[in-house]
This record gives structure tokens, C-alpha cells and sequence, in this order.
């Protein structure tokens, strides 16, 4: 879809979003498996892990993920992977911490593995501008916005559908992109 930089750049018109958007009620965004397309893959937003980690997963989530192939995304792998090097190795608490991120790492079969493309780094990139200034983001919210809007991206490109607890985010970039397929969850 979006391999070249060029073109990636300019497939949105930034003087065509002026306007602060408006967070939607929930009652409006894809929160029922059953409305995303059948047979279509998951691709794992970072909380996804998180939750699943924590057995905060719903079991009728669980069930959604079981019938469908996964994909994992580099960017939500890295922003899982940052605690690895994060954490001190000398505090005796980071092993056991650790110890789960790297068995979920291991686990994941490296041929269902994305790495976007340099046309969708700069799209996200485009789109993740055009938001933090219309929604008026301060400065440490516009990398993660950076990393949503390229998982987003990268959802959209493998044909698959982004599973993610981040409403807020995922919100604005379906508005900007409303073609594009997510399935929001809540905790159990």
C-alpha cells in the first residue's frame, strides 16, 4: 500500500484538518466482534500483551482471538520490549518481571511478524502530526500517537484488524481514516 515516501507524505492534506475532533461515544465504535469481517487476522496492539499478561483478557476476547490468525507488529513488539532494557538487572524484582515478556517473545513465530514499510512510517508520521496539532498534544504524547498511527497503519495494510484497548487514540485516527478495521476491547 504505502511503500513510497512520497506519495505516503502525500496521501493526507494537513490544511484539510483544522478543526479539534471530537471523541466519539462509545456506543459508536467497533466494540462487537461480531462486526469485524470473518476470517480477517488480529494484528496485537502493545495492550493486548500487557492485558494478557496480567489475565485482564475477557474470555469471550480470548474466544475472538482463538478463531483467528494473529499477526504481531515491530513497533508494539518494541514498545513491549523497551522494560527489557529499561529495567534495572540489578534490582532483584526484574527477572520475575521480565521473565513473561521474554516467554511472549519467544512464543511469537517470526513469520507472522510486520515490519512497516518506509511509506507507512511516513504516513503515521503525516497523520500523527496532523492530530497532535489539532488536538493540541503536548510533546511526550506525540511519540506513542507516532507508534499508534503506525500499528494502525500497519493493520491496514496486512488486511488485518487492530486489536486495541486504546480508545482515545484509535478513535481520532478512525476518523481520519474510517476505512481502516479496529476492534476495541475493555479489560475483564
Amino acid at each position: 500500500m504505502a511503500s513510497d515516501p512520497a506519495a505516503a507524505a502525500a496521501r493526507h492534506d494537513p490544511a484539510g484538518w483544522t478543526r479539534t475532533l471530537a471523541y466519539r461515544d462509545r456506543s459508536e465504535l467497533p466494540f462487537d466482534p461480531a462486526a469485524i469481517a470473518s476470517g480477517s487476522p488480529l494484528l496485537f496492539d502493545t495492550t493486548v500483551y500487557i492485558d494478557a499478561l496480567k489475565g485482564e483478557l475477557a474470555t469471550a476476547l480470548l474466544t475472538v482471538i482463538a478463531s483467528r490468525q494473529i499477526l504481531h507488529a515491530a513497533p508494539a513488539l518494541a514498545e513491549l520490549s523497551l522494560a527489557i532494557g529499561l529495567l534495572d538487572p540489578a534490582d532483584a524484582r526484574t527477572e520475575a518481571t521480565l521473565r513473561p515478556i521474554r516467554d511472549t517473545l519467544a512464543r511469537i513465530r517470526p513469520m507472522r511478524v510486520i515490519a512497516p514499510a518506509a511509506g507507512l512510517w511516513v504516513e503515521a508520521a503525516v497523520l500523527s502530526g496532523i492530530l497532535s496539532r489539532i488536538q493540541g498534544l503536548a510533546r511526550a504524547d506525540r511519540r506513542k500517537l507516532l507508534n499508534d498511527a503506525l500499528l494502525f497503519l500497519a493493520a491496514e495494510d496486512a488486511g488485518a484488524v487492530l486489536l486495541t484497548r486504546n480508545v482515545r487514540d484509535f478513535d481520532l485516527l478512525l476518523q481520519m481514516k474510517p476505512g481502516a478495521s479496529v476492534l476495541f476491547y475493555d479489560r475483564a
